[in-house]
């Protein structure tokens, strides 16, 4: 009996690492696009239909290479399949195949319209997020042009900016407040210390500054 248990065993675990994978994908995705609001894009609709998304077609990518293209099932598979589904779909499958040219148009076509459906869902769930993600930051881009005048979020950032620690990025920071400073018009010089204040500060703590009246947690002036 354990003998016979074992490749199915086997086949199921490396279809559950590809599970894995291909969420550990999807989050990265994420995170790479919405930054500082990855943690709130986890709890979007949309993000758990884009993750529900790259498991169904991780798997059927999964199985089309195995089942159709005739390849063992082996860790290092699953590990590709899992972390780079969409470029073996645009890539028609060639890294797994070698089979007569007949067969190739026919793997092509399957390849190029699944990898269009695809596509076309991941832009529709990634707009979705997107749209939701900035109608709340639109909200809390409001609440702190209410709560903080320009000259406090100015002073605040300068601050900030100035005891950040890696050096790509204070000098990113400081580039883009530099630019800001130099804005004549005083709503827009507003408006855009307030976006910089939300891409270097999570909702949660620009809710509390808002709730504190403060910045800081001190006192503002």
């Amino acid at each position: 009996m354990p003998e016979t248990a074992s490749p199915a065993l086997s086949t199921y675990s490396l279809i559950g690492l590809v599970i894995i994978l291909s969420l550990g994908l999807t989050g990265y995705e994420l995170f790479k696009i919405f930054g500082r609001d990855f943690g709130r894009t986890l709890r979007n609709r949309y993000a758990l239909l884009l993750g529900l998304l790259n498991i169904i077609v991780a798997v059927l990518v999964w199985l089309f290479i195995h089942k159709l293209l005739a390849v063992t099932p082996s860790i290092m598979s699953a590990l590709i399949t899992g972390l780079t589904f969409p470029a073996l779909l645009r890539s028609r499958f060639t890294l797994y195949r070698s089979i007569g040219s007949g067969q190739a148009g026919e793997v092509d076509e399957l390849s190029l319209k699944m990898d269009e459906i695809y596509q076309n869902l991941q832009k529709a769930f990634y707009s979705e997020v997107n749209k939701q993600l900035t109608q709340a930051r639109l909200i809390l881009s409001v609440k702190v042009r209410k709560t903080f005048t320009a000259r406090q979020l100015e002073r605040y950032l300068d601050e900030f900016i100035a005891l950040e620690r890696l050096p790509e990025e204070q000098q990113k920071h400081r580039d883009k407040l530099n630019k800001i400073k130099a804005i004549q018009d005083n709503k827009t010089s507003h408006l855009q210390l307030t976006n910089l204040l939300l891409d270097l500060k999570t909702a949660a703590e620009i809710k509390q500054a808002i709730k504190d009246k403060s910045l800081t947690g001190a006192r503002e002036d």
